[in-house]
């Protein structure tokens, strides 16, 4: 009784320190939601609160259980303060969560504990998956959902509560319905080159300046969004060599192959190579059709088709090293099967592929800076 005495207090104390903090987080939010029905409410918190909302779908409501339960109004609040914060990321996605048991709880598991002293017990806590919106620094947690941001360029000033809108930047990503290249693609080429393109009407002088920097940026601009494109194309193809079979992960030597070398799997094997054949050939014939249907198209377009075709049967190129591939062509030539002349030529077709399109695109890239003029003006 001695020793638990003091342990009590400290769990009391903690106990009491945790209502005090629900308590100030609520009266809080009353303030905050008694500000917003008189109107009275910071136009920076609103647009956020509203940037929020329109992001996840969620009602007004449970964004504001988002906010006070994770204590974010302070952080939001840097972020209008000199010299202090210059982001906020929000990601909305799916979390593991295990539930917190309150400090009598703890008591009661802690009693039990001693009671049964010497005895090997062990306690599993069940995880339930929720959406949760919570603010992240980007880095510790792989986006999964919805990314929401907001960011400022200068923080040397306080963000004025009147035009605040004209220095600060915010948008969402959503990796699940649009995905992460696509929607960095869409804010570059839609936003960021869409306001560059249009006239400033600012003095003479900056207009100068802007053109400058116009002619300088948007062609860099347009050759990452291209780059951007062929990227989400090529990630979107599957494996051609992918049938969702392991025949040969237990084969690795000559000695493993010959083992494995039996009449039945010798014709899987040729079976599987048809396969392979047939997806190779499709992947060929698509390539060319696209060409012949891009033959009257502009220099970027040209330039896409190349970069494309080139990351496509580099991918290709890589997918062959793969153990499943080699080791299924090795057992095949162990036995002498007639199906390797048709691999051969299918091999020798897609190094031919490979290298026009790696020798095209580098062609068509020394002279794409010439190109940029004619969509630029």
């Amino acid at each position: 009784m001695f020793v638990t005495a003091p342990k009590l207090g400290v769990e009391e104390e903690s106990e009491e320190e945790e209502e005090s903090t629900i308590s100030l987080l609520q009266k809080r939010r009353e303030e905050c939601e008694r500000k917003a029905r008189r109107g009275e409410m910071d136009p920076r918190l609103e647009f956020t609160f509203q940037l929020l909302i329109d992001a996840t779908g969620l009602p007004r409501s449970e964004i504001m259980d988002n906010v006070f339960e994770g204590n974010m109004l302070d952080e939001i609040n840097e972020l209008f303060l000199p010299h202090m914060r210059n982001k906020l990321i929000w990601f909305y996605q799916d979390v593991e969560e295990k539930p917190a048991a309150s400090s009598q709880e703890l008591t009661k598991v802690m009693g039990g504990l001693r009671a049964i002293q010497g005895s090997k017990t062990h306690f599993q806590v069940s995880s339930t998956i929720k959406k949760k919106l919570f603010l992240t620094d980007g880095w510790e947690t792989p986006l999964t959902g919805i990314c929401i941001y907001m960011f400022r360029l200068n923080t040397t000033k306080q963000l004025p509560e009147e035009g605040f809108q004209k220095d600060l930047f915010c948008g969402v990503i959503n990796s699940v319905n649009v995905g992460l290249v696509t929607t960095v693609q869409r804010v570059m080429e839609y936003v960021f080159m869409e306001a560059l393109s249009q006239p400033s009407m600012e003095s003479e002088e900056e207009e100068v300046g802007g053109a400058i920097v116009r002619d300088q940026l948007l062609p860099g601009l347009r050759s990452f969004c291209s780059a951007l494109k062929v990227c989400e194309d090529v990630c979107k193809e599957p494996n051609i060599f992918d049938d969702g079979k392991n025949y040969m992960e237990n084969v690795v030597t000559f000695d493993d192959a010959k083992s494995f070398l039996t009449p039945e799997n010798i014709a899987l094997l040729e079976d599987r190579l048809k396969q392979w054949l047939r997806r190779i050939h499709e992947v060929i014939m698509e390539s060319e059709q696209l060409r012949k249907e891009n033959d009257t198209s502009g220099p970027q377009d040209e330039l896409e088709y190349w970069k494309k075709r080139d990351a496509q049967f580099s991918q290709i190129v890589a997918q062959i090293s793969a153990n499943e591939v080699t080791m299924t062509i090795t057992c095949l030539s162990m036995v002498k099967s007639k199906m390797l002349k048709l691999w051969r030529e299918a091999d020798a077709r897609i190094t031919y592929c490979y290298n026009e399109a790696r020798d095209n695109a580098k062609y068509v890239q020394a002279i794409e800076k010439s190109c940029h003029a004619l969509y630029l003006y």
